[in-house]
């Protein structure tokens, strides 16, 4: 079974990577047929051109040790077998071709050949450079009173050490300035002449690659070159509809304004379901990878829910190719009956489908979190209206969560109807009866008590939404729009438990009659966007709840309403299309034709899971490692300013080629976290990756403050390869 990155726009967490090339040595990649390993940069070494080198680790020694390595005693460049010659005097860094054999010397100066008493005593002697002593390896010596035929006469200085001509790589100051092993380390850093660093940033001195639809969605570059949160960044081109009506998902592209896909709403699988009409799906949303999870009601049946990737599909039979719905005729919608834009099940890009609880649960409300380290892209959350609980699910696999102590499913005080995940972790529906509110922390499964409206109409509610402050809205129907604050209560004041009540409760009436508030978006513009079933949407402004305006769409039963990465709300209706409205042009509304009875008003297009539950930008990018030989993936660390309410988070995945790097199925390691609360995960010990030609590093920028931003200075990831000496 091969997977394969389907032929479109990248989002950026499908990224077509790039690999990097090792700053810093001028050698081919790492572990190459051709690899020349200087490390002493004297041009010898194996695998260099110029031959071996028997002294790695010093530049003024190659190709023959014996005999040949210049001994200079007093660092002045001359002496037996240097470069620049002999030297007479081999103490005195003065002299070296004209030593003489008498010495000048001043009354008492203590000096080599001068006169001394003797019997006096040994002295400290030093004949370097007088800013060297005591640095690094440079030590003073003795000088003892020799008799020489019965005079007195200074000897050399003996035991001292003196500056090296050369640094070596040895951990040691050689040349005595200061420094260690300036000028001859690895690009790690360090002695291990197989080491090496891969990174990008300013602090690292090579550019971040500039954030593109194929690498990123949601950062950009500030004026410095760091890598920052730019919300008009993110790059993400579809929503998906559920067409109750057949029981299949389209999937649209927003921008070219066409249906480009249509599959089952429910994929083979071994739990005896089967696709059709029966299933009735509606609920759907994109996690933050872009694949679409769906609910299935299947009233009085077994409900389920089925994950389709956006790209990462698996040609499963083999074949070289993707087998997936596509518009093959260009006609902007697909055709059931054609088996090359419908292949049913023959489609390669489902993923799963899982039953959720028992016969006639009913699951209706879906949201999805924002994920953990087995699931980065999100955790699936399904609500049984019937049962009256809540089933969580990995993202990944689509098994049952298990977390310490959270009781899986959880149960819910009222039936739920449609959900949320608020940047915070926690759940929280809505519910048919009475327009009431329950939640629960997605980490433990505790809930909280009904909250029922206080102030506003305690009508039937439908839509269910999330803006940018955790506010909650309700579709109250015919009395237009409720919203609980669970932070805040009617004074303004912070409520530390958001599960414990007493939240603030507002309401708005309907911009216009007739009206039948359903599902809803918020927007990155303070405005949410609200289905009214009578065939238009409407918005307000969700600090003020003043109406903005009515935006007719035509036809009837419009169900939900949500907004694009674009800027454009959308609105779905029941007569067999979904259509586009420019805010800033209301009356120029673009339809979209999908499938029969279309019925949806969550977050079909992962705008409120990329902006409210899980704020964030996301880069990627490939760090390439040794060529024929294992990698031994080392450390990751990175230079961050982290403002409050901040975070960075890095993860990582290891494949020996790159196409296996877009395999769902291939394991994600990390996070590791760099956080304003205090969280420090980096450096980061790699050493639990396999050993990988290749590591895709996937960058998260954090925020959940709208108006900071985390700045990623660099990053710098070190390996070695396994070479046998």
């Amino acid at each position: 079974m091969t997977r394969y990155l389907l032929a479109l726009p990248c989002l950026f967490l499908l990224a077509c990577p790039q690999s990097e090339s090792i700053p810093g040595t001028g050698n081919p990649t790492p572990g190459g047929d051709e690899q020349c390993i200087d490390h002493d940069r004297d041009g010898y070494g194996p695998g260099c051109a110029a031959g071996p080198d028997c002294d790695n680790n010093d530049g003024r020694v190659n190709s023959d040790c014996s005999g040949s390595e210049c001994v200079d005693g007093d660092g002045d460049g001359f002496g037996e077998n240097c470069q620049a010659g002999p030297d007479c005097d081999d103490a005195d860094p003065a002299k070296h071709d004209d030593c003489g054999s008498v010495q000048n010397c001043n009354p008492g100066e203590i000096a080599t050949n001068c006169p001394c008493n003797l019997g006096a005593p040994p002295v400290s002697c030093w004949d370097g450079p007088p800013e060297a002593l005591n640095v690094g390896i440079c030590t003073s010596g003795s000088m003892s009173c020799l008799d020489i035929g019965g005079r007195g006469v200074w000897g050399r200085c003996e035991g001292q050490q003196l500056p090296q001509a050369n640094e070596r790589c040895n951990e040691l100051d050689d040349n005595c300035d200061g420094r260690v092993d300036e000028g001859v380390q690895s690009a790690c850093g360090n002695c291990n002449p197989h080491c090496y660093a891969g990174g990008a940033g300013p602090e690292n001195g090579e550019a971040f690659e500039e954030p593109n639809e194929g690498n990123g969605s949601g950062v950009g570059l500030d004026e410095d070159g760091n890598l920052v949160l730019n919300r008009e960044q993110v790059r993400f081109e579809y929503l998906w509809v559920a067409n109750a009506g057949e029981g299949t998902v389209s999937k649209v592209d927003t921008s070219e304004l066409r249906e480009v896909g249509r599959f089952h709403s429910v994929a083979p699988n071994p739990h005896n379901l089967t696709p059709g009409q029966q299933n009735s799906p509606s609920r759907t949303g994109i996690d933050l990878n872009g694949d679409m999870f769906v609910a299935n009601r299947a009233f009085g049946r077994q409900g389920s829910f089925t994950k389709i990737y956006n790209a990462d599909c698996v040609d499963a039979n083999d074949d070289g190719e993707i087998t997936t719905s596509q518009d093959i005729n260009d006609n902007n919608i697909i055709d059931r009956d054609n088996p090359q834009e419908f292949p049913g099940n023959n489609d390669e890009c489902f993923a799963f489908t899982k039953p959720v609880g028992g016969n006639n649960g009913m699951a209706r409300a879906l949201a999805i979190d924002a994920g953990d380290a087995a699931s980065p892209y999100g955790n699936v959350w399904v609500g049984l209206y019937q049962s009256r609980q809540f089933y969580g699910y990995q993202g990944t696999d689509g098994e049952l969560l298990e977390r310490d102590g959270l009781e899986n499913p959880i149960a819910v005080g009222h039936s739920p109807y449609g959900a949320v995940v608020d940047s915070n972790g926690y759940v929280w529906s809505g519910t048919l009866s009475r327009g009431t509110i329950v939640g629960f922390d997605s980490r433990t499964g505790r809930a909280s008590g009904v909250f029922s409206p206080n102030g506003g109409p305690p009508a039937s509610s439908y839509g269910f939404s999330i803006d940018g402050e955790n506010r909650l809205w309700v579709g109250a129907q015919g009395n237009g729009m409720n919203r609980y604050n669970p932070y805040r209560d009617n004074q303004g004041n912070p409520i530390q438990d958001p599960l414990a009540g007493g939240g603030e409760w507002r309401n708005t009436p309907c911009i216009a009659q007739p009206c039948y508030m359903r599902g809803m978006g918020a927007d990155a513009q303070g405005r949410i966007w609200v289905a009214n079933n009578y065939g238009s949407v409407s918005a307000w402004q969700v600090n003020t709840m003043q109406a903005i305006g009515n935006y007719p769409i035509g036809g009837s039963s419009v169900s939900g309403a949500g907004v694009d990465f674009n800027g454009f709300a959308w609105g779905v209706s029941g007569n067999g299309f979904t259509a586009r409205i420019d805010p800033n042009n209301p009356d120029d509304v673009r339809r979209v034709n999908v499938g029969g009875g279309p019925y949806t008003y969550s977050d079909f297009t992962g705008f409120g899971l990329r902006n409210f539950t899980a704020p964030r930008g996301g880069y990627k990018t490939v760090i390439e490692g040794c060529e024929k030989l294992d990698t031994d993936w080392l450390t990751l660390d990175a230079t961050v300013t982290l403002p409050e309410d901040t975070r960075v988070e890095f993860r990582a995945r290891v494949a020996d080629d790159l196409a296996e790097l877009g395999d769902p199925g291939l394991r994600v390691h990390g996070p590791w976290v760099q956080s304003a609360d205090g969280q420090n995960d980096l450096p980061a010990d790699l050493g639990e990756l396999p050993p990988g030609r290749y590591l895709q590093l996937e960058i998260f920028l954090v925020s959940t403050d709208r108006e900071a931003t985390p700045v990623l200075r660099g990053y710098d990831v070190r390996f070695q390869c396994q070479i046998e000496e």
